[in-house]
Parts: structure tokens; sequence; C-alpha cells
């Protein structure tokens, strides 16, 4: 269940959502590369996209591979080869020329998303004492260009479980409220806010209770909204501005 972005209303209100969300989130938790031990965040890694791998990363993820296969059993040598699989992702994005955002995924990037995920099983199956920042991070994102909404929530509350902070539950409370699960959100609004400190819990606060105000009218308005001809719910778009191999129109936010 996921935000309809049809209504001209709605996709401002959404895009001031993901202000929020781009701020909290991707910034402080992935944008700089927190904890990792493979390589720098996304800003690093995006900012050569629409191109093949580089000599330079192909290199590493040789490098990091060669540790995991030396390793089969660690966790720890898969944290950097995680990160390498997603960063190479973001450098096959499609950029629009103008903006340098990415507007689709390239067959490329979609196979190292893919690959970063199936890495991140593995280094869950490996049963890591404590989860990595970077790792989280990569997958999140890999399942954010991917639009798949569910393996993003499922990988960021592996992350809450693992180090429980007031910054991991917040932002698994938003990605929550932006699937419409506003029960679950309001309990990971509510972990967010035990864990946070006597300074911050205002903020986080307030930030929250906006974003849960889109959602809960995103869910009254969806309500209203009738049926589809075979009796499901309408389709709705993908908050997460998952991006649609080779089409320059799926904009991401």
């Amino acid at each position: 269940m996921l935000f309809d972005l049809q209504s001209p209303g709605r996709k401002t209100a959404v895009r001031i959502v993901f202000g929020f969300l781009a701020f909290i989130f991707f910034v402080g938790f992935v944008g700089f590369g927190v904890g990792t031990s493979g390589g720098g965040g996304i800003f690093d890694s995006i900012s050569g996209g629409g191109g093949s791998t580089d000599e330079a990363l192909e290199q590493q993820i040789e490098d990091a591979q060669a540790k995991v296969d030396a390793a089969p059993d660690d966790p720890e040598p898969l944290v950097g080869l995680i990160v390498l699989r997603a960063q190479s992702g973001d450098r096959q994005l499609q950029l629009d020329e103008a903006t340098q955002q990415p507007v689709a995924l390239s067959e490329d990037s979609r196979q190292e998303y893919e690959e970063a995920i199936s890495l991140w099983q593995d280094y869950l199956d490996a049963d890591p004492k404590k989860i990595n920042a970077a790792a989280a991070g990569a997958v999140v994102q890999s399942y954010r260009f991917l639009g798949d909404t569910k393996g993003a929530i499922e990988a960021q509350q592996a992350f809450a479980k693992s180090d429980p902070s007031a910054p991991n539950y917040g932002a698994l409370a938003q990605l929550l409220y932006f699937d419409l699960q506003i029960e679950a959100a309001d309990e990971a609004r509510d972990q967010a806010l035990a864990e946070a400190s006597a300074d911050t819990k205002k903020l986080i606060s307030k930030q929250l209770a906006q974003i849960r105000k889109q959602a809960v009218k995103a869910e009254k308005e969806q309500k209203k909204q009738p049926d589809s001809a075979t009796g499901e719910s309408p389709e709705l778009s993908d908050p997460f501005g998952g991006l649609s191999p080779g089409d320059p129109a799926a904009q991401a936010p």
C-alpha cells in the first residue's frame, strides 16, 4: 500500500515529506557512508552515475570478493562488497543531463543492486553480532531504486533491531508511514522517541508527526477511491521513486 501520486496535490505533499526523509535518513545515515569499511557514501558514488563502473571500483570489487572467498563464514568481509556493489549500481544509473539526478535504471545498475541485496542475505545468514550501518544503508538504498518498499522496510527493521537508536527507529517509522502502515509506524516512532536524547526528542517528534499527518491523509483518500473493475484497490505509485529501466520519466525524489 503506497501513496497515490496521481493527484497533483498529493504529489506536492509527498515531495514535502520526502524532504524530511532525504535530510534525516539519506544524509544522516546513508549519504556519508556511516561506518563503512568498503568505501564512501551514496553522495560519493552517485556523482559518477550515468556510465560504466570505473577501473578503480572494479578493482575494489575484485579485492573485496577475494576477501569474502577467503573467509566465507565471516560476515565482516561481506560489508565492503555490499557497499561497493551498491556504489557500482549508483554509478551506472541513467542521469538527467540538466540536473544530474538519477532518472532511470540501466540493466547494469539493476544487476548490481540485486547483487548487493543477495550479498545482504548472505550477510544476515552469517549472523553478525551487530549489523553494519553502511551495509544496511546501501541495501535500503538499493531497494529504493528498485522500487521495493517491502524490502527496504525489512532491511531497516533488521538494522534497527540490531542497533536500536533514535535515528534507526526514526528511519523505520518514516518508511512505514510511506507504506501507510500507520500502526506499525507509530510503534517505531515510539521506540525512536524512547531512544532519543532530551535535546533531540522534540525535533524527532515534530518531524515524524508531520510525516504521519500526510500518511493518515493519504490513507483516508485511498479509502475513498472506488475499487477497480477487478475488485482490487487502485494501483498506487511507489513513493520511493523506484526507477524504471530506460524510462526517463521515472523521476527519483
